[in-house]
């Protein structure tokens, strides 16, 4: 069997299919660094520090519902090791409430999808604890039933994703992070954090250093142009690094030992940092920004996780809800309507990604004055493809060219008109 048929056989997992099928998840930075005006904690800060004046999270959730959001995910604990929730496991966490708990509430009291990132990364536990202290790796019950042979960090680590995944489900997504500020040696034990993952939350995607979802390989909001969701390993790793210019071409086929389902996920913030700083107030994304975005994540075949982070309120301040807003009422009266026929300016593509992906590259015509005319041309359709064409087309008929294909490909077409393509700041 041919490297391109292997590929056209590979599939994507229910929950991979109901996580892409989402477009749209929001990012939620909060912490210490809200405070400090950090991007990056020390781990060595006072708890105290983390004092919401009037944290709301039910006024978070409304703004995302507004801005078509699907789900929300929540740093649940970032690199400096704060913990959002009342853990028993440490005492570097909130000296009150429980913002996990409100959350996840609210999330679910809104109809949005609750996730959390918990940094494998840990200052303070490099500093004051047990990350990287040589402990060896000894069999340890995390509860009845779940008993692994691991060291003291990866142990509290099983420890708090226990709590997490048991007190504030159903957990839909848990993003671990590659990111590492710390200076100790830290091995990570991922087959018991993903056994414990998958047996507390089997429809949970694991993302970014999981299994599930792959980092795009970039902050900017970009996909790429050939963004493949079938990726090669080679030895249990992608054959590509993640931040390759081509991550599943004929060239890493064929030095592929394995094929997986491994779609991209887009994170970007609204504001230039991940943390809220009053500074940047001035500086949240324009909508023409967040609509190129867009088209170029969600219609480039991944997902976008957009971050909005709350102010020291425990708020989102008041340009990011506009700005929100506006987002979501454009998505939907541009990318939830099928202009045909119509004057448009943006091509919609999608293949059913339950039979795989197929399509290695196309062609779109238009039919204009009884005849055809090609608008535009490219490789990788997948999940959804977004074209924007350089100035609007009025036609009686459009149609797609398929011109190479690992196995049979249906490709659905939708006609849109977006007025921001190619606004100016």
């Amino acid at each position: 069997m041919s490297d391109l048929e292997q590929a056209s056989r590979v599939r994507p997992s229910e929950r991979q299919l109901v996580w892409q099928r989402q477009d749209l998840l929001a990012f939620v930075h909060f912490g210490p660094n809200t405070f400090t005006g950090l991007e990056w904690g020390t781990g060595l800060e006072d708890p105290s520090v983390f004092a919401p004046s009037e944290l709301d999270c039910s006024q978070w959730m409304r703004a995302l519902r507004d801005g078509g959001f699907k789900g929300v995910i929540l740093t649940a604990k970032h690199h400096d090791g704060f913990c959002l929730w009342p853990s028993k496991w440490v005492d570097h966490k909130l000296t009150s409430g429980d913002v996990v708990r409100e959350a996840a509430d609210a999330a679910r009291a809104h109809g949005l999808a609750f996730g959390v990132y918990l940094s494998p990364a840990d200052l303070y536990q490099a500093e004051r604890g047990c990350y990287g202290n040589g402990s060896p790796a000894v069999e340890s019950e995390i509860a009845p039933s779940f008993t692994y042979t691991v060291d003291d960090y990866n142990r509290y680590y099983l420890n708090q994703l226990y709590e997490l995944l048991t007190e504030y489900g159903p957990i839909a997504e848990v993003w671990l992070d590659g990111a590492n500020p710390t200076k100790a040696s830290q091995s990570y034990a991922y087959d018991a954090w993903f056994d414990l993952v998958r047996r507390l939350a089997p429809d949970a995607t694991i993302a970014i250093g999981g299994p599930d979802v792959r980092w795009v390989g970039n902050e900017d909001g970009y996909a790429r142009e050939t963004e493949w969701s079938v990726i090669p390993f080679a030895g249990g790793r992608m054959v590509a690094e993640e931040t390759a210019a081509e991550v599943a071409g004929a060239e890493q086929l064929r030095d592929a030992d394995e094929l997986r389902w491994y779609p991209a996920e887009v994170d970007v913030s609204i504001r230039p940092g991940w943390f809220y700083h009053a500074e940047e107030d001035a500086e949240v994304k324009s909508l023409a920004t967040l609509m190129e975005i867009y088209r170029c994540s969600v219609g480039r075949n991944a997902l976008l996780l957009l971050n909005i982070p709350p102010d020291r309120r425990g708020l989102f301040a008041e340009p990011d809800v506009a700005r929100l807003a506006e987002f979501g009422a454009n998505v939907r009266a541009v990318y939830e309507n099928d202009l045909r026929p119509a004057i448009f300016n943006v091509v919609g593509l999608s293949e059913d990604i339950a039979n795989g992906q197929q399509v290695e590259a196309f062609a779109v015509d238009a039919l204009i004055d009884d005849e055809w005319r090609e608008l535009a041309t490219g490789t990788t359709i997948g999940y959804r493809r977004l074209l924007p064409l350089s100035e609007p087309v009025a036609a009686t008929d459009v149609r797609v060219r398929v011109l190479a294909t690992r196995g049979p490909a249906t490709v659905a077409v939708s006609l849109h008109l977006d007025p921001l393509v190619g606004s100016q700041e």
